[in-house]
């Protein structure tokens, strides 16, 4: 619980940086930093699950993690907007005049190189395997103080889904797209891999409520502090989670007014 505590002061220094012009960009940092180091405690969570009483208080844990790792993907997708706007506007136009693209064969795909080296030419186009990407919508909590709506477990989120890329002999057919284009797509796939990983978060902790049977727990934190969403600001996100966790803290010290279902 004191780790996820020591989240929360992460939280509030990133919030208070962002608001001050010399520190905005260093707000970003400090949010991805804080979200690794919420991974790193929530796997501690996770390795404790079961049907115990302290099994029970890490099940909670777990969900406020989510639910912090959740706001801070919204988050960082929200500093970076006004990129994906400019990205997108790229995109748009290079797709609105670009004729009918002529696959490629993956012998093909190995582009243009100078004096020699391997270096793909800053004017030659960069090949980039055809499709397009998707915007994800938004969606509010899967609860409320009346009731709880079924979750859906999204998955494994976050992180740079941008590997390496394949050779060329595994790739299949290819489209030779300019680099400036090729580039808006990898930084516009990051920026909504973030918006993704919300989502997936939001809903992993939708399901680990039903799944645990924390209704009740989470429903008592609604009517204490309002209802947590995804349009909820991290002050109100940090206002939450300390609630939650002195909560949890006042059940292991035997509280007897202290209901935790």
């Amino acid at each position: 619980m004191q780790y996820l505590e020591a989240v929360l002061f992460f939280l509030l220094t990133g919030n208070a940086m962002e608001h001050e012009s010399c520190t905005e960009k260093a707000a970003f940092t400090m949010y991805k930093d804080t979200l690794s180091l919420i991974k790193y405690i929530s796997s501690k969570f996770r390795s404790q699950q079961n049907n115990s009483p302290q099994g029970s208080i890490d099940n909670k844990l777990e969900v406020l993690s989510l639910r912090c790792q959740s706001l801070l993907y919204l988050k960082l997708f929200k500093m970076r907007k006004h990129e994906v706007k400019e990205y997108q506007k790229v995109l748009a136009d290079y797709h609105q005049k670009a004729a009918q693209p002529t696959p490629l064969q993956p012998e093909q795909c190995g582009g243009q190189v100078v004096g020699g080296q391997g270096t793909p030419s800053p004017m030659s186009p960069t090949p980039s395997p055809a499709g397009s990407v998707g915007s994800v919508g938004s969606q509010s909590s899967g609860y409320n103080s009346g009731d709880v709506a079924a979750g859906r477990m999204g998955g494994t989120a976050g992180g740079n889904s941008m590997g390496q890329q394949p050779p060329a002999a595994n790739m299949g057919p290819c489209v030779a797209v300019p680099l400036f284009v090729h580039s808006a797509m990898q930084k516009q796939n990051q920026h909504f891999t973030y918006l993704l990983s919300c989502h997936e978060l939001w809903e992993q902790a939708d399901t680990l409520v039903h799944k645990g049977k924390h209704k009740y727990f989470f429903i008592q934190l609604d009517q204490c502090c309002g209802p947590l969403t995804l349009h909820s600001s991290l002050n109100d996100l940090v206002k939450y989670v300390r609630f939650g966790i002195q909560r949890l803290k006042d059940a292991c010290c035997g509280d007897e007014t202290v209901q935790l279902q």
